[in-house]
């Protein structure tokens, strides 16, 4: 039996024409909504949605190095060990940081010292690393790394030696006359005598140290020392006891003398002057003279450092390289002090306890403080002819 064609066939034809019908409607229906304003379809809400930027890497700056030292690119030191110290500026968290002195790594960076910097808000890591330097010329090379990349920043620092010190050989002669007979006795000066040894063997002297001498001891003392100054290079005489002056002359009285006659002083006393030649012939480069003396003439008065306002000792020419100091001005006494030591002494021991000052630096101190606790009433004085800085204490 042969098949019916499709097209023959009734029902096939309306099936046909209601598909095609339907499928009219719904073209048409689309067409109506999408030419009426304020009415939405899928279609038209469709946009492009740009995706780029979800893949798109994040820039990273690399790290900035700025040097805290000297002027940022070099400086010059006199010590073979210094402490670098840099600023990192950086967004992200560091992967590397080396730091290199001549090429040579100084260690690795978990070692480095580097902390965030809350005191510089443009730092976000300080780096403070303790290195050694060889003379002359040293590169400084800091390498820092981050996610953006890696950077590097030089510096040039120099190590300059400082010239050697010579070492000066120092000798000191201490003299301090208190057992005077009688009412002349005195409290602080053997105290004094101590106590100024002590300070000065603390500053590099050697001292020949003696108390309550009579004349041929003070004699044969300072001759001994002039003897043996010809090996050193600085020289210091420390007198503390009695002294008078005499026809524009000092003396330093020794513990016996007891002179009858102005004409007898020369022979009991010991005359200050001979400290001065003593000193000029061992050709010291320095040479120091500290007289803490009573300066008074007893032939008018009593024997105590604390007596006529008109009493003294006579100003003397300090030699070459020298320096003479008195408790107190011409022509006035100095006071013997209430406590251990003499009120010169005691400011002269306070002094010397300070490092990195000249000698004349040193006086000059001594002198405002015994002004301020004599209340203005005694006013060392110094004659000096020094050629250069001398200082007792270096740091």
């Amino acid at each position: 039996m042969l098949a019916r064609p499709i097209h023959n066939n009734p029902l096939n034809i309306m099936k046909l024409n209601i598909l095609f019908f339907i499928g009219f409607l719904v073209v048409q229906t689309a067409q109506a909504q999408e030419s009426e304003p304020g009415i939405s379809t899928s279609r038209s809400s469709r946009q492009k949605i740009n995706t780029q930027s979800f893949y798109a890497p994040e820039t990273v700056n690399v790290p900035q190095i700025t040097f805290q030292m000297g002027d940022g690119q070099s400086s010059t030191v006199q010590t073979d060990e210094i402490v670098v110290k840099a600023c990192i500026k950086t967004s992200k968290p560091l992967t590397r940081l080396n730091l290199f002195v001549n090429d040579a790594l100084q260690q690795a960076s978990r070692e480095l010292k580097v902390q965030s910097d809350g005191a510089q808000k443009e730092c976000d890591q300080a780096l403070s690393q303790t290195v050694q330097l060889r003379e002359g010329d040293n590169r400084l090379k800091l390498v820092a790394q981050n996610e953006g990349g890696i950077t590097s920043e030089s510096f040039l620092i120099r190590y300059d030696k400082p010239a050697a010190i010579v070492a000066e050989k120092r000798l000191a002669l201490v003299i301090g006359n208190a057992d005077y007979p009688s009412s002349n006795r005195l409290t602080n000066p053997a105290n004094d005598a101590n106590d100024m040894a002590e300070a000065l063997k603390n500053v590099g002297f050697e001292v020949m140290i003696h108390t309550n001498m009579d004349v041929r001891s003070m004699r044969r003392a300072i001759d001994e020392f002039g003897n043996k100054l010809k090996d050193y290079q600085v020289g210091l005489f420390y007198y503390a006891g009695h002294g008078v002056q005499s026809r524009g002359r000092n003396f330093l009285v020794p513990i016996d003398a007891k002179p009858e006659s102005e004409n007898e002083i020369e022979y009991d006393c010991f005359l200050a002057d001979r400290i001065l030649t003593k000193m000029e012939d061992a050709r010291t480069r320095t040479n120091i003279v500290v007289l803490d003396a009573c300066r008074d003439n007893p032939f008018e008065r009593s024997w105590s450092r604390g007596g006529s306002e008109n009493t003294g000792l006579t100003t003397m020419d300090a030699p070459v390289g020298s320096v003479i100091a008195y408790a107190t001005s011409p022509g006035r006494t100095a006071a013997d002090g209430n406590g251990r030591n003499g009120l010169y002494t005691a400011a002269l021991l306070k002094a010397l306890q300070v490092p990195d000052q000249p000698l004349t630096q040193l006086f000059q101190r001594v002198r405002a403080e015994v002004l301020k606790q004599s209340n203005n009433k005694q006013l060392p004085w110094e004659s000096t002819s020094l050629t250069g800085d001398f200082y007792f204490r270096r740091k």
